[in-house]
Order: C-alpha cells, then structure tokens, then sequence
C-alpha cells in the first residue's frame, strides 16, 4: 500500500496534498521562489554513509532530547517533536537554510501538526497563500503546515510482522518511520520554497531526495487501517458483517475503513449509493462488527 504525498497547482490531490494561490513570486515584500535558491538547494550533496551518519545523529538525539520520544518505538509524540525533528533537519541537511528562506518569505515558523485522521497519507505539506492588511495595503502571505499521520505510525511495528519502508528505504523501528515520512515532508518545503509549487512524482523531487537523503522511492510503505483491519480482525472491504446498535443487531456491508469501518445498511430511508441500495452508514469500530456469511 503507497502512503505517498503529491503536491502542485492549486487543489487538493488523491493523496491529500495541497496548496492554494499561485505559485511564484507573489509580492515584491518576498523573495519567493527563485534560481538563487533552486541553486542553493540543489547545492546540498550527500553521499549515502554521510545521509546515514547524520541520519543516525538525529535519531539519538530525539530520544536523548525528547520527553516525549523515550524509545525507538515510541507510543506518544507530540507536535513540539516535530519542531525539534525539523530543527535537527534544517541543520544536519539543509545548513539552515529552510529557516532562512521562511524568515526571508515572511513565513517563519512553519507549523506542524499530528493527525489521526490522515489514514491513507503517511504525511502532507500544506502552503497556504492569503491576503493581509499592512500598514494600510494589501500584501501576500504565506504559511506552511505539515502534518504527520500518528493513524499509520502506531499502526506500524504494532507487531505486524513484515518489511516497512519510507522513501524506498526499509525502516527498522517506528522512530526511523518517522524520520523518513518527514525527511519526505522536507523535501515538499523545499520544493515550494525554491520553486514555487511541488510534486514527488516528478524529476526534480526525486533528484533532490536522492542527493540529500539518498532515497530510492518517493512511496511509503506503512500499514494502513485496511491492513490492520485485515490481520487483526479479518475484515476488509466489500464484507458482510453485522454489530449492534441500542440493543438492536445490524447487518451490512463494509465501504470504507480508515480507525474505524463504514457500514452501509439497507434502509429504504437512507440515500440512494452506486450499488442500487438505498442505505443508511454507520461508523462502527471494528472490535465490534462481526463477519458473516452469506450476500447482503
């Protein structure tokens, strides 16, 4: 399964990647995108033992630092963590000079955010672009957010037993999981920083994620709420099951899951879907649905 991230033009994607505005230089007020920094980044040059040697750094250091962070295979992480990752980051690979493009843009800091909600993206990297009142004239600004999916990190090295991989590098334990997907998060910023608008499907990210952290693929490879579902309770999409609602038990099929499933049952007051049913969804977590046998 690709837990992937995609970002360019002005709309979300399928992989929950946005920006919005324009990109490109927007105001006189801020340098923006520009060949001086495209230069600058593509400057950045790591042999493979280096990437791993600073890799490794940084990974003692949050479990030195952290207070959050006390094990490889963590259970609570906090977004201070990720403003300590992208610290360590920002001076390990990019010699500051993220902060600095973020200062100069008027952008500086960026923010971070952990979300439960993010199922199929390990993580996203938001620019938003708006108009504000100084001194008495408009002006652009712009933010930065990235968000990191703690759905998949704690789905993963849960005791599934099989290979994980971020950014096409396997990944031993669930701090290094979380290095990767923000490694490739990094990589997005840099992008929107130099050049305006971002995409890891295309040559000019994967150039820059190989010559800074030497990955191999721009996917991830994580465990998903479907897997887990699969595995833990062998349930899956397109099942029949059934669970109990106020006393009363309810058959019906599975049409999504994410932390929990969504069950679609029969009801003529429900609203019409693609299979010819008008059905009324229910979201169950998926300890309480048992599988049947049978069509619905």
């Amino acid at each position: 399964m690709s837990n992937d991230a995609h970002a360019c033009e002005s709309q979300p994607d399928h992989d929950g990647v946005s920006i919005r505005g324009e990109p490109g230089r927007e105001s006189l007020d801020q340098p923006g995108p520009s060949l001086e920094r495209k230069a600058k980044l593509f400057a950045l040059l790591y042999s493979s033992h280096e990437v791993d040697r600073r890799f490794r750094r940084i990974h003692e250091a949050m479990l030195d630092q952290s207070p959050q962070i006390r094990a490889a295979d963590f259970t609570v992480i906090g977004t201070d963590d990720l403003e300590r990752l992208f610290a360590h980051y920002d001076r390990e690979f990019f010699q500051g000079r993220l902060g600095e493009m973020l200062i100069e843009d008027g952008s500086h800091p960026a923010a971070f955010r952990l979300s439960r909600r993010l199922t199929s993206a390990a993580g996203q990297t938001l620019r938003r672009v708006r108009r504000v009142n100084q001194g008495g004239r408009s002006a652009i600004r712009v933010d930065y957010e990235i968000t990191v999916s703690t759905t998949l990190l704690y789905n993963t090295f849960a005791g599934h037993e099989r290979t994980v991989t971020v950014g096409g590098l396997v990944c031993s334990d669930r701090l290094e999981a979380l290095q990767r997907i923000f490694e490739h998060e990094l990589l997005h910023l840099a992008e929107f920083l130099g050049w305006g608008c971002s995409n890891c499907k295309a040559s000019n990210f994967r150039a820059l994620s190989r010559r800074l952290f030497a990955h191999e693929a721009p996917h991830h490879d994580l465990i998903t709420p479907r897997e887990q579902a699969k595995a833990a309770y062998d349930i899956q999409l397109g099942d029949l099951v059934s669970f109990e609602v106020e006393g009363v038990r309810r058959r019906g099929v599975v049409n999504r899951i994410t932390r929990r499933a969504t069950v679609l049952v029969e009801d003529h007051r429900g609203r019409l879907y693609s299979n010819g049913k008008h059905c009324i969804p229910y979201y169950v977590p998926l300890a309480l649905l048992r599988k049947e046998n049978g069509a619905s």
